[in-house]
């Protein structure tokens, strides 16, 4: 009986440029921070304290996101930088 030759899938894994990783880590801080203002200012306009309890969680949770692309972001950077 013959053996089926099977494809490997490269998956996450894959040899993505470093460049797009910037553009895609760059794109990403630019929506997160920007949803970070925003929940940050429904924060401090809102009165009820569902509305108060939600757009805190939601700040803190987008402040944290967008720090971490900022990490991300200097990384990919320092690791462009060194490449030359």
């Amino acid at each position: 009986m013959a053996r089926k030759s099977r494809r490997v899938s490269k998956g996450a894994s894959a040899n993505v440029p470093l460049r797009n990783k910037v553009e895609i880590a760059w794109k990403n801080l630019v929506i997160f921070l920007i949803l970070f203002i925003f929940s940050f200012i429904l924060y401090s306009v809102s009165a009820s304290d569902f509305f108060l309890n939600l757009f805190g969680l939601l700040s803190i949770i987008f402040g944290f996101v967008s720090f971490a692309l900022v990490i991300v972001l200097v990384v990919f950077l320092i690791l462009k930088s060194g490449k030359k």
